[in-house]
């Protein structure tokens, strides 16, 4: 059984830009090259962006089992709709349902709020990963190519959840 704990320090803030590289390092390089990873990284991962996320509302969280850290999620309320910013597992520990507990966290999550959506973005070249989605009832609703700066873009789809 997974425990999701919020991050709430510096020090948690450091771990979780550790974790996040980690992860999504191994994810990620394959899909979009080291280069645009590393780019994403620095923008979106590393102590600076998980910073200014939670400053600007957003709520992460260690997804832990038996101690260690194998995992994380970020949400961030919305008017209308809960954003999942972040969902990653640790590639060692997939396909054992923590995946699902993760998700069951962040619907209940969604409900406490009173949103009956979640929305979400995901690269459109990671398979997997949109496959996942779709079993746990999301759906495309859009897909659209964005500069994200220096000369890099992203290929996405956003996906949502709930009441259309």
């Amino acid at each position: 059984m997974i425990i999701l704990n919020k991050v709430n320090t510096n020090q948690d803030i450091e771990k979780m830009s550790r974790l996040a590289t980690d992860i999504m390092k191994k994810h990620y390089d394959p899909i979009v090259g080291s280069a645009t990873n590393d780019y994403m990284l620095e923008k979106y991962q590393s102590v600076r962006g998980i910073t200014q996320e939670i400053n600007d509302g957003a709520e992460y969280y260690f997804v832990d089992l038996d101690g260690e850290s194998i995992g994380f999620v970020a949400v961030d309320a919305k008017e209308d709709y809960l954003y999942l910013s972040k969902f990653y597992l640790d590639i060692d520990h997939r396909g054992k349902g923590y995946a699902s507990q993760m998700m069951a966290f962040v619907k209940d999550c969604a409900k406490s709020r009173g949103l009956n959506k979640i929305k979400l973005n995901v690269n459109a070249d990671n398979l997997n990963t949109v496959a996942v989605y779709k079993r746990f009832g999301f759906e495309v609703v859009e897909e659209y190519q964005r500069a994200v700066g220096d000369g890099y873009s992203v290929h996405d789809y956003v996906m949502m959840f709930g009441e259309k």
